[in-house]
């Protein structure tokens, strides 16, 4: 299609102005394909609901007589017997929680749609790494470096007993987290690496690395999203 000058005579193509496309537009025409910052992944149904607008993350105390308690309790004292706990909190951070999901499903695809090995792990570090956590979650260059004998990356434990000794006291007690980490499959770690490495024999790389692949008890993890903070426990 071409424009006529009346005054000269002359012609141009006709070039149209291109349709304006909105965010919205392209998450329509993507469909129901999950991203990092799609809302259609709620939060943990036990979680305190009127909690979660106030601020970017939120600490709940639990009451010893609820059974999530009981639960993480347990799970300290395995070698931790001795030790008093002071309290124990929730941490609610929706925006980690989305990413800790969203790296679930990808590990899972990435499986072949089998699901992927997913523990309770300690992690003690000092009282004022606490805000830095709950909010960024874990990333070994800020919050301090627990070693690098298995991989430069976030040093997560399986007994609370070990972690215990990263735990500075303040003021009479100590804290420690228990953190929700998607291990996936696990490899022996080494100091020199930066990442997991890959599979022999394959394209695909290691989730962590481990002191032991035969019992392990120490866990590296080098992908901030497979981790989510999910208990702060104040003891002495």
């Amino acid at each position: 299609m071409y424009q006529q000058n009346q005054k000269y005579k002359t012609k141009r193509e006709v070039r149209r102005r291109p349709r304006l496309v909105s965010v919205q537009d392209v998450e329509r025409k993507r469909g129901s394909s999950y991203t990092p910052h799609s809302t259609d992944v709620s939060v943990p149904s036990h979680w305190d609901k009127s909690a979660l607008l106030d601020c970017e993350y939120k600490l709940i105390k639990l009451e010893k007589s609820v059974e999530e308690f009981t639960q993480v309790e347990t799970l300290f004292r395995r070698t931790m017997a001795r030790n008093v706990i002071h309290s124990i909190q929730r941490i609610q951070n929706p925006s980690l929680w989305k990413m800790f999901q969203w790296q679930k499903d990808k590990m899972m695809k990435r499986n072949g749609g089998n699901s992927v090995l997913e523990r309770f792990l300690f992690h003690g570090t000092e009282k004022s790494f606490i805000e830095a956590i709950c909010e960024q979650n874990f990333d070994w260059r800020v919050c301090g470096v627990h070693g690098s004998l298995y991989g430069k990356g976030s040093y997560f434990a399986r007994d609370a007993s070990y972690s215990h000794s990263y735990s500075k006291p303040t003021t009479g007690s100590r804290i420690m987290f228990v953190a929700r980490v998607l291990v996936g499959d696990f490899t022996q770690g080494n100091s020199g690496y930066l990442r997991p490495p890959l599979k022999e024999g394959n394209s695909v790389f290691y989730d962590s690395c481990v002191n032991s692949t035969s019992n392990p008890s120490i866990f590296v993890i080098f992908e901030k999203h497979q981790i989510y903070p999910e208990y702060l426990i104040e003891y002495s």
